[in-house]
């Protein structure tokens, strides 16, 4: 399912930053001149990009300003990261001895707590393997991590050439390159039985879907008693307009949303 030597492309690359940029215009309130100063020079290679392909416009007083195009684009974003979230997110922990996932005590520990606890040995990252099974790009769960994770925050000196060079790219390709492919997930039982690593992933996606719904009950039901938690599912903090606003529960392990073929 899984290759090594992965490549994100230079379009694919061009278009997550396009993303970033666009989010940070509109839902940041950044502002971009067409003479662009300090350290926003790196970026002018990607605004070029963004005009061509129609996403930005240039308004009388010569700056940057985001089209119909441009928030389409942003809008599958925030759906990819709603999405992502929602579905994706809590396949970061999961025992496969035990079948538990770490999103299981979610609710019961706090920040500091739930680092620690996730960061067990026992607990594999298998939202690449997801996402190979469900044929999605992995460079899309790896990107949206990284946006959750806060890599690409804008307090940090140089961010816009680290958003347009290689290392961070190369990290990516990295984390889907050393990520446990599906394959391996198979075992042979005591009886022989061969269970394939297809199998293993379609019944871990299956208990992830319920798992998703169960919790996303109880966040809804202890929002509405307005109780307080020590943590909370979506962990939303800090996001902005990337809070997910929409659920849906998919229980089906091969169905695939629309939302990670659109453009």
């Amino acid at each position: 399912m899984g290759s090594k030597h992965f490549v994100v492309t230079e379009e694919q690359k061009r278009e997550y930053a396009a993303g970033f940029i666009l989010d940070l215009m509109q839902n940041r309130g950044f502002e971009y001149s067409v003479v662009l100063d300090g350290d926003d020079k790196y970026l002018e290679e990607l605004f070029v990009y963004m005009m061509a392909k129609e996403y930005l416009d240039i308004n009388k007083e010569n700056k940057y300003t985001v089209t119909p195009k441009g928030f389409e684009k942003l809008d599958n974003l925030k759906k990819r990261y709603e999405e992502y979230l929602a579905h994706f997110d809590l396949f970061c922990a999961v025992d496969t001895e035990s079948g538990e996932f770490a999103f299981e005590k979610i609710f019961e520990l706090d920040d500091d707590e739930w680092e620690e606890y996730i960061d067990e040995d026992r607990f594999i990252d298998l939202r690449i393997a997801v996402s190979w099974f469900k044929k999605i790009n992995p460079t899309d769960i790896v990107f949206l991590s990284f946006l959750k994770e806060g890599r690409f925050e804008t307090d940090r000196h140089g961010w816009q050439f680290d958003l347009l060079s290689g290392l961070i790219w190369q990290q990516i390709e990295e984390i889907v390159d050393t990520a446990v492919p599906v394959e391996d997930l198979g075992y042979t039982t005591d009886e022989g039985e061969v269970i394939c690593g297809e199998m293993v992933i379609e019944d871990i996606i299956k208990q992830g879907a319920k798992l998703s719904a169960d919790l996303h009950a109880q966040e809804e039901h202890i929002n509405q008693d307005k109780s307080n938690l020590p943590n909370d599912y979506y962990d939303d903090e800090g996001q902005g307009t990337y809070i997910v606003s929409t659920y849906e529960s998919y229980y089906n392990p091969f169905y695939i949303s629309p939302i990670w073929f659109m453009y």
